[in-house]
């Protein structure tokens, strides 16, 4: 992933499909989530990666935690 993120500082671009949630916050410039092959949210990660999103997404109540330091979004719980 880094290697794509320095490609990408230089001008390259790339397209990521992720299903981890951390490498995605970690490295995404712009995030499209998807659920069931439809366009749930779209946008930068701290606007698509909140609670409330991913818990529709994922059907179930899930809890987000930023961490000030690397601005990394870590699942911190979720309860079906």
């Amino acid at each position: 992933m880094r290697l794509a993120a320095d490609y990408a500082r230089q001008g390259g671009g790339d397209v990521a499909i992720m299903h981890d949630l951390n490498l995605t916050a970690m490295f995404a410039d712009h995030v499209l989530l998807m659920q069931e092959g439809r366009a749930v949210a779209e946008g930068p990660p701290i606007e698509v990666l909140t609670d409330h999103i991913l818990s529709g997404a994922y059907g179930c109540s899930l809890q987000v935690n930023h961490t000030p330091s690397s601005g990394v979004w870590l699942p911190q719980g979720a309860a079906l």
